[in-house]
């Protein structure tokens, strides 16, 4: 009956007898018989229960394979970092998660393209920071400053040049990225044309290693073999300005659970390890 179907679906008789009443009208049709002590159904509301039956219960076991779950975190995570982000740490982060939370999902794009969250359909992108908005939440990370380096023996034969102009040979990390850097952190200084040009910082060490000429990285890739008196760090950078390498992911309106649980996670391990 009509009480039984307003107990189970949770709202008033009245509006189940409405809705009746209004998908009748709508089709043109009766639905239900209905007499002082029962109800059943006509043969067109029979016809319409066994055509749709297949179809709500897909859609109602939809709805709760996407219902947020408190309990259970699922679903998939889509990360965008540089193409030479360190991917050990990146994979541990994700293994960690993974193992805690086995119903979740990830696809990694990394690329020195910036994606946008929105237009592109990432949940979290790592990577330079950028001015913030309101459609984005941001959370820094670490303060890169950047060094020019070049090889002990490069440097014995070419010389070690006193400003950027005096660079012969430069390892240009790209346009993009040069513009960037002349913008942020050389206060408007121009980088010389490359005379390689490599999108990516671990390449770009390692052509420095090989005497190739002379590349701008982020301080610390070269420790190791300053120290080995392999390498140089060359011109005064202790002015230029510092980037921060941050976390981005949807504001709080828009953020879904595992999101949010992964961010946490990955924050949280990236500056108990640095």
């Amino acid at each position: 009956g009509f009480s039984a179907a307003a107990r189970t679906i949770g709202i008033p008789r009245s509006t189940v007898s409405l809705h009746v009443k209004t998908l009748e009208s709508s089709l043109g049709v009766r639905l239900l018989k209905r007499s002082t002590r029962s109800i059943s159904l006509t043969e067109e509301g029979e016809q319409l229960y066994n055509r749709s039956k297949e179809n709500l219960d897909s859609l109602n076991s939809t709805l709760e394979l996407i219902r947020d779950h408190s309990d259970r975190i699922s679903g998939l995570i889509r990360i965008t970092a540089p193409a030479d982000f360190p991917t050990e740490f990146l994979a541990r982060a994700i293994t960690e998660f993974s193992n805690i939370h086995p119903d979740v999902r990830f696809e990694l794009i990394l690329t020195n393209t910036s994606l946008g969250l929105a237009s592109e359909n990432i949940d979290i992108a790592i990577g330079f920071s950028q001015r913030s908005d309101g459609d984005r939440i941001q959370k820094f990370l670490l303060p890169i400053t950047w060094e020019f380096y070049a090889n002990s023996n490069w440097l014995e034969k070419n010389g070690i040049p006193k400003s950027i102009d005096q660079i012969s040979a430069f390892i240009s990390p790209g346009r993009d990225l040069c513009r960037f850097l002349e913008q942020k952190v050389l206060d408007g200084q121009k980088l010389p044309k490359g005379t390689i040009e490599a999108n990516n910082h671990l390449l770009i060490r390692d052509l420095v290693l090989q005497g190739a000429g002379v590349g701008l990285l982020p301080k610390g890739m070269l420790d190791k073999q300053i120290e080995e008196g392999f390498v140089k760090a060359i011109l005064d950078t202790t002015s230029s300005g510092v980037l921060e390498l941050s976390i981005e992911f949807p504001s709080r309106a828009d953020i879904t659970p595992r999101v949010r649980k992964f961010a946490d996670h990955f924050c949280s391990l990236f500056r108990s390890n640095v």
